[in-house]
Protein backbone atom coordinates (compact mmCIF):
# COMPACT_ATOMS: atom_id res chain seq x y z
CA UNK A 1 0.00 0.00 0.00
CA UNK A 2 1.37 3.61 -1.18
CA UNK A 3 1.48 5.69 1.55
CA UNK A 4 -0.68 8.37 0.22
CA UNK A 5 -2.56 9.26 -2.75
CA UNK A 6 -3.35 12.69 -4.16
CA UNK A 7 -6.02 14.29 -3.17
CA UNK A 8 -6.44 18.50 -3.57
CA UNK A 9 -8.95 19.88 -1.74
CA UNK A 10 -10.08 22.44 0.43
CA UNK A 11 -10.87 21.33 4.26
CA UNK A 12 -14.43 20.00 4.61
CA UNK A 13 -16.76 21.32 7.21
CA UNK A 14 -16.77 18.46 9.40
CA UNK A 15 -12.68 18.41 8.86
CA UNK A 16 -12.52 21.95 10.34
CA UNK A 17 -15.12 21.14 12.99
CA UNK A 18 -12.44 18.66 13.73
CA UNK A 19 -9.40 20.37 13.96
CA UNK A 20 -10.93 23.39 15.72
CA UNK A 21 -11.63 21.32 18.55
CA UNK A 22 -8.58 19.43 18.59
CA UNK A 23 -6.31 22.93 18.58
CA UNK A 24 -8.71 24.83 21.18
CA UNK A 25 -7.58 21.82 23.49
CA UNK A 26 -3.89 21.23 22.70
CA UNK A 27 -2.32 23.74 20.03
CA UNK A 28 -4.63 26.64 20.38
CA UNK A 29 -1.60 28.26 18.70
CA UNK A 30 -2.68 26.55 15.39
CA UNK A 31 -6.06 27.46 15.53
CA UNK A 32 -5.91 30.52 13.12
CA UNK A 33 -3.93 28.41 10.42
CA UNK A 34 -7.25 25.99 10.08
CA UNK A 35 -8.63 28.12 7.34
CA UNK A 36 -5.35 28.57 5.08
CA UNK A 37 -4.75 24.79 5.18
CA UNK A 38 -5.50 22.68 1.96
CA UNK A 39 -5.82 18.95 1.54
CA UNK A 40 -2.71 17.41 -0.10
CA UNK A 41 -3.41 14.36 -0.16
CA UNK A 42 -5.00 11.33 1.58
CA UNK A 43 -4.08 7.24 3.20
CA UNK A 44 -3.03 5.90 0.32
CA UNK A 45 -5.75 2.64 1.91
CA UNK A 46 -8.28 4.95 0.20
CA UNK A 47 -10.87 4.12 2.69
CA UNK A 48 -10.14 5.75 5.83
CA UNK A 49 -10.47 9.72 6.74
CA UNK A 50 -6.90 10.10 7.05
CA UNK A 51 -5.63 13.23 5.11
CA UNK A 52 -2.07 15.13 4.77
CA UNK A 53 -2.18 19.49 4.52
CA UNK A 54 -0.05 21.74 2.68
CA UNK A 55 0.07 25.28 2.47
CA UNK A 56 -0.88 25.46 -0.92
CA UNK A 57 -2.36 22.72 -3.36
CA UNK A 58 1.22 22.24 -4.67
CA UNK A 59 2.81 21.74 -1.12
CA UNK A 60 5.29 18.75 -0.64
CA UNK A 61 3.84 16.15 1.82
CA UNK A 62 5.79 16.49 4.68
CA UNK A 63 6.51 14.58 7.73
CA UNK A 64 5.73 15.75 11.33
CA UNK A 65 6.22 14.72 14.90
CA UNK A 66 2.85 13.46 17.00
CA UNK A 67 1.46 16.53 18.48
CA UNK A 68 -1.86 15.62 19.29
CA UNK A 69 -3.00 11.68 20.41
CA UNK A 70 -6.57 10.89 20.79
CA UNK A 71 -9.17 8.26 21.19
CA UNK A 72 -12.91 8.41 20.13
CA UNK A 73 -15.59 5.90 19.13
CA UNK A 74 -17.18 5.30 15.83
CA UNK A 75 -20.90 5.25 15.33
CA UNK A 76 -20.37 1.24 16.36
CA UNK A 77 -18.68 1.94 19.56
CA UNK A 78 -15.22 0.90 17.55
CA UNK A 79 -12.16 2.66 19.18
CA UNK A 80 -10.45 4.66 16.98
CA UNK A 81 -7.38 6.03 17.43
CA UNK A 82 -6.30 10.26 16.13
CA UNK A 83 -3.00 11.62 15.77
CA UNK A 84 -1.84 15.09 14.35
CA UNK A 85 1.27 15.45 13.31
CA UNK A 86 2.85 18.00 12.63
CA UNK A 87 5.99 20.89 12.87
CA UNK A 88 6.71 23.56 14.90
CA UNK A 89 5.07 25.46 12.18
CA UNK A 90 2.00 23.90 11.25
CA UNK A 91 -0.02 20.56 11.23
CA UNK A 92 0.99 18.07 8.34
CA UNK A 93 -1.30 15.29 8.72
CA UNK A 94 -4.60 14.11 10.87
CA UNK A 95 -4.73 10.12 11.23
CA UNK A 96 -7.52 7.68 12.42
CA UNK A 97 -6.90 4.39 12.40
CA UNK A 98 -8.09 1.33 14.25
CA UNK A 99 -7.11 0.73 17.60
CA UNK A 100 -7.68 -2.98 18.13
CA UNK A 101 -6.27 -3.59 14.39
CA UNK A 102 -9.94 -5.16 13.39
CA UNK A 103 -11.71 -2.31 12.45
CA UNK A 104 -11.87 -0.97 8.84
CA UNK A 105 -11.74 3.15 9.98
CA UNK A 106 -13.89 5.06 7.00
CA UNK A 107 -15.09 7.86 8.88
CA UNK A 108 -14.20 10.01 11.62
CA UNK A 109 -15.34 9.68 14.87
CA UNK A 110 -18.23 12.09 16.83
CA UNK A 111 -16.58 15.04 18.28
CA UNK A 112 -18.49 14.63 21.83
CA UNK A 113 -16.44 10.91 21.74
CA UNK A 114 -12.73 12.24 21.52
CA UNK A 115 -10.51 12.04 24.53
CA UNK A 116 -6.91 12.51 25.42
CA UNK A 117 -4.97 9.82 25.01
CA UNK A 118 -3.13 11.18 28.37
CA UNK A 119 -6.63 11.47 29.69
CA UNK A 120 -7.59 7.76 29.27
CA UNK A 121 -3.79 6.23 31.09
CA UNK A 122 -5.03 8.18 34.10
CA UNK A 123 -8.57 7.16 34.16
Amino acid sequence: MKYSIPDKRELTKTEVEFLTYLFVKEKSEWTYLIVNLKVIARCGCGKCPTIMFGKTFDSEIQKGNLIIDYLGKGKNGELVGISVFGTDLMPTELEFYSIDGETDIIEMPKIDTLKSMNENLTE
